[in-house]
């Protein structure tokens, strides 16, 4: 009775199978759209010299945290590592469905974010700076984590055509990474995790 008064007041009420059968038509366009740019990244993208950049930014960077950190702070580093990945690759994903930016060169056609950035770079190079300069104010190291990443990588990434702002601009990312730096130093020394930071 209730979602009968809900849909009166919001619209013309329709049927459950009229939505239905809108909703499965739109799905299909998205499946169709989405074979479509499946199709096309093997033939474009898969294995050409901008795929396996993204390749080595994927591995290089975790390869030389992992053989040059300080083995002590491994746990509380790789916990706000994965906080960063996660929080990037969902913050991505939303500004990829709103048509704010786009990847070019995505590593795999079926996971939306660039992976090289949310997965790697963000995170390892968050946990460098985290480890590195411990009596530094996390507000000062989060406000050059997000210089470098806004105002360094960003433009970067554009220059090699990995990342194509369409609704976006850096400015607005640079709050967003010091925000970012800063909740995850915060998890990274955390005593509820028995951080060993100091």
């Amino acid at each position: 009775m209730l979602w009968k008064i809900i849909i009166t007041v919001v619209g013309v009420p329709m049927k459950t199978s009229d939505i239905n059968k809108d909703i499965l038509q739109i799905f299909s366009n998205y499946n169709q759209a989405h074979h479509s740019f499946a199709d096309k990244w093997q033939q474009l993208i898969l294995f050409s010299p901008r795929w396996w950049l993204g390749f080595i930014l994927s591995t290089f960077p975790w390869i030389l945290w992992w053989k040059f950190h300080n083995r002590k702070y491994t746990g509380d580093l790789l916990r706000a590592g994965f906080f960063m990945a996660i929080i990037t690759l969902s913050l991505d994903s939303i500004g990829l469905q709103f048509g704010l930016w786009i990847y070019p060169f995505n590593m795999f056609p079926f996971i939306t974010g660039y992976l090289p950035w949310d997965l790697t770079l963000l995170p390892v190079s968050m946990m460098l700076m985290i480890e590195v300069k411990p009596q530094w104010s996390p507000l000062l190291k989060g406000f050059i984590y997000a210089v470098l990443a806004s105002f360094v990588g960003e433009p970067i990434a554009i220059y090699l055509d990995l990342y194509k702002p369409i609704l976006w601009n850096s400015l607005y990312s640079f709050p967003i990474y010091i925000l970012l730096f800063l909740l995850s130093n915060k998890i990274a020394k955390s005593k509820k995790f028995n951080s060993r930071f100091s």
